[in-house]
Order: structure tokens, then sequence, then C-alpha cells
């Protein structure tokens, strides 16, 4: 089973194993007090059911209550990218980069605000950090997460909107289907065709990673922000950029 929860502009998902025990991806925006709490529980009943939390990437809108769930569930794992490990001992976001034109304006301006990005969401502490996993993929392209009771999923590495950003891949047993949530790899909001983020790292890096999507062939793509989406979204958005050169 996938829920959606909704947290400002962000979706954050559970998925639910055979033992009743369910993975969270992301915990959203630090701006309610305890707010995705309540949602949890409206889904779940009881936040302590939840065993593994994922961080797509560290940006303060998806790690924002990650303190405060730790603290509320107690025996969690955490598993993150390597390259996250500074922030969130830190909880000093990242401001990145404009991919358009008055995104990079806008990026270039926030970075001269003098500690715009320091301690924007709770920082864990020592004996948070125990409970983290930190991943790489110099060894492996995927981190099977069949150790933690999630049998149908898998870690990938999908750079590109951040140097930390990985996604979740599933299969769906019951309808012979594979998706991927993907973070903000891919953003899909209110436009015709899905977006290049408006903001990230780096854009060459993240079209190949959607090149890599294409050829995995997910029968269905989600999205952190907007709604969910196929693999022909991605390729007709491509050729768009292909052509316009943004």
């Amino acid at each position: 089973m996938i829920e959606k929860i909704k947290i400002g502009l962000n979706n954050l998902y559970l998925f639910k194993n055979k033992n009743n025990e369910y993975l969270l991806l992301d915990t959203g925006i630090n701006v309610k007090n305890k707010g995705i709490l309540k949602k949890l529980i409206q889904k779940i009943g009881d936040v302590k059911k939840i065993k593994v939390i994922v961080l797509s990437h560290s940006h303060a809108d998806h790690v924002g209550n990650l303190k405060m769930l730790i603290d509320e569930i107690g025996d969690i794992r955490v598993i993150a990218h390597k390259n996250s490990e500074n922030v969130l001992e830190t909880g000093k976001s990242v401001i990145p980069n404009g991919f358009y034109p008055f995104t990079k304006k806008i990026s270039k301006k926030l970075k001269t605000k003098k500690n715009f990005s320091k301690n924007i969401f709770p920082k864990l502490e020592k004996t948070d950090m125990e409970k983290v996993i930190f991943i790489d993929f110099l060894q492996q392209e995927k981190i099977f997460l069949s150790e933690y009771g999630f049998g149908n999923m898998e870690i990938i590495e999908t750079k590109g909107y951040s140097d930390d950003s990985v996604s979740i891949e599933v299969f769906d047993e019951k309808n012979n289907e594979k998706y991927l949530f993907c973070g903000n790899l891919v953003q899909n909001l209110c436009f015709k065709f899905p977006l290049i983020p408006l903001f990230g790292e780096n854009k060459e890096e993240l079209i190949e990673n959607w090149k890599k999507i294409i050829l995995n062939g997910y029968d269905k793509i989600f999205p952190a922000t907007g709604k969910e989406l196929v693999v022909r979204d991605l390729i007709r958005r491509l050729g768009k950029n292909e052509k316009n050169r943004i």
C-alpha cells in the first residue's frame, strides 16, 4: 500500500510492508508545529509504525520535520545520501543554483544574504545522527531495502537537482508495474509538460538522469512536487528542452 501526504507544495509518501510497518519518504517543511504528526496519525494511527525514513535530498522543505519525527518515533532508521551529512548535522540548508534566467537571479540574491540558510530547520543531535545510515553508490548502483523489511523497494542515485539526491524504485507485485518516486528530479505542476526544476545544482547531470529514467521504462513516476506522470511526458519535455535550448 502506498499513501500520499501533502505538506505545503510537497508530496510525502508512505509505503506499507506485509508486517504492517511503514517507510516514509521525506518529512516536509517545518512550518506548522507537529502538523505532519496529525496527518500521519490520520493515515496510519500510530507513528511508531514508521520504521524507516528515506530522504530524497537534504533541502529544508524535505528534512524540516526529521528531528521531530526521530524524537516522536524513537526506534527508527533514517537513510540518506552521504553528501547530506553536513547539512543534517548543522541544520544549514543549501541554496541551489537557478536553472532558468529568473531563478538564477533569485539564487544569486539569496546567496548574498548573510545567514539566510543558517539553522533553517532543527539540526540532528549526536544521538540522532547514530540513527542515520549514510549511503554511497561507489560500489553498487542500487541500495536494497529488503534488510529493512521492504523487499520490493530499492534506492538509486539521481543527482542533478542536488548532489545528494536519491529516488526509490518500487515494484508493485499486484499490478506488475514498476514505479519511481523521484523527489525533485522532476517537478510536475500546472504546465503542459513536467518541468526541469526551477532550481538545482547541475542541469546536465539532471537531464542525464531523466534519460536513464526513460530507458528504465517506469510505468509511473511520482515527483515530490505535483502530480504523477508517465515516461512519455519526460520524452516530450526533453524534446521541447532541446528545441528551445532552455
